[in-house]
């Protein structure tokens, strides 16, 4: 049985056909009533499958996203009253669906088989950019290997955003997903150190960049530096 809450806020949605909060707010294009709709009829393995069409971070975007701005900005209920909790509907999906392994693969299997070929894919950086990569084109049929410089993926989700607003375990379960396609990692190798683009172009089709903005900006002020200070905008 669903969460009385939860029901209360998917029945909220309007399920507009125009779809601002997808078309206009949503930089990933989500069909955000689509899902919903799917929540109000308490169907989460087919709202799970109707966000992977478009995302392989529900239940981080669900958290982190900054749905004011966006999708939740946009939001037809929010002209006269409170926007419907889109933020919370993904995160719940994603949540519901977290210990079960081959839930992304399930989504994708059909297409991963009839696309299948022998082209292969290496990507620079496991954070967001590199891992939603290698999904999509894991996705596509492709055979996606992910060179990380660090012993673990999830890059700005897991050293940079701190546990209250995402816990690892959510960044854990999503790379578990993720990598449960079918795509290989290779830790610790750092372009430049111990691999080079040239190395990599003798062995793979296409290579991806997704290492990210390593420097932060600092703030130049007297204690930025010392333990327990969070740098927000």
């Amino acid at each position: 049985m669903q969460n009385t809450k939860i029901n209360e806020k998917a029945k909220y949605c309007l399920n507009c056909k125009i779809k601002p909060c997808s078309q206009k707010g949503c930089p990933l294009g989500n069909n955000i009533p689509m899902f919903i709709g799917q929540v109000k009829e308490e169907n989460l393995e087919k709202a799970y499958e109707i966000l992977s069409e478009t995302t392989v971070l529900p239940g981080i975007c669900g958290r982190i996203c900054p749905h004011k701005k966006q999708c939740q900005g946009s939001c037809v209920r929010g002209i006269k009253d409170r926007p419907v909790a889109i933020g919370e509907l993904e995160a719940y999906v994603f949540d519901n669906i977290i210990e079960e392994k081959d839930s992304l693969l399930k989504c994708y299997n059909k297409e991963m088989k009839e696309k299948k070929n022998n082209k292969k894919i290496a990507i620079i950086g496991g954070g967001p950019a590199g891992l939603t990569a290698a999904a999509f084109l894991a996705k596509n049929g492709f055979r996606v290997t992910i060179y990380e410089k660090y012993n673990y993926l999830g890059g700005l989700l897991v050293h940079g955003i701190p546990d209250f607003r995402l816990s690892k375990k959510i960044v854990k379960k999503t790379v578990e997903k993720i990598l449960n396609l079918g795509i290989e990692v290779k830790y610790n190798h750092e372009l430049q150190k111990n691999i080079t683009i040239s190395e990599l172009e003798k062995k793979y089709d296409a290579i991806f960049l997704a290492i990210g903005a390593n420097k932060s900006s600092k703030m130049e002020i007297e204690g930025e530096n010392l333990e327990g200070v969070i740098r927000r905008k």
